[in-house]
């Protein structure tokens, strides 16, 4: 990584954690500002890391998870709860396109993709029947968000940063859903916000480490 990288991370990572810290002095002035910055930062970081298509899709994955951190946050995780549901759609489906982008000549299945697999079936098969007049945004939601996990697993020749990072937001996003309709739990906002940060710091180092090395094409390397 560049030394702005670096950097660049680095307040990011300040930034989560002063929001984490300050969750238990909520509601407070601004905090649906904090909460979104990191996820910018993460956005100019992936567009740098990947020029072109793949760091539009990736970027904008980012903008869009910084306007549903907006909308969770500004409407108190409830009153904006279905613009949040859209915003992290469009995240979902930006994520879907990039990763896609990163993974091409890879293959299309691996076993890493079982666990993430049975896990969205049980979750879905749980949370869309407990969702009301939820049930289809909702259904919609997980179906786009295993493809994004799906999309992850074919990155990496092995499990690594941007892996683990699709997979912590998977289970961030799942236990939105628990709380909201099917279990609600003790301590959950700060469990899901440190689910949901540590995965997105994973997946945006993940893309910025893998540039230069993620997506690049067998025929381009069968002329080197």
């Amino acid at each position: 990584m560049s030394a702005f990288e670096r950097r660049s991370f680095a307040v990011a990572v300040a930034l989560g954690l002063i929001y984490l810290v300050l969750l238990p002095f909520k509601p407070y002035p601004l905090s649906w500002l904090l909460k979104p910055i990191p996820m910018l930062i993460f956005a100019v970081l992936a567009w740098r890391a990947h020029p072109g298509k793949t760091g539009f899709f990736l970027g904008a994955g980012f903008v869009a998870a910084a306007a549903g951190d907006f909308f969770l946050d500004y409407g108190d995780r409830d009153g904006l709860f279905i613009q949040a549901l859209g915003a992290f759609l469009v995240n979902q489906l930006a994520f879907v396109a990039g990763f896609a982008l990163l993974a091409k000549g890879k293959p299309w299945l691996r076993w890493r993709m079982l666990p993430v697999t049975l896990y969205c079936l049980l979750l879905a098969l749980w949370l869309v029947p407990a969702a009301g007049a939820y049930q289809l945004p909702v259904a919609i939601y997980l179906l786009c968000l295993y493809a994004m996990a799906l999309m992850a697993c074919r990155v990496e020749d092995k499990p690594g940063l941007l892996w683990l990072g699709a997979m912590l937001f998977v289970i961030a996003d799942s236990l939105i859903g628990v709380n909201k309709f099917a279990q609600p739990f003790a301590y959950a906002v700060p469990v899901i916000v440190s689910c949901y940060f540590a995965g997105q710091v994973l997946i945006a180092v993940g893309v910025v480490k893998g540039k230069g090395r993620l997506g690049e094409l067998p025929a381009v390397r069968a002329g080197l």
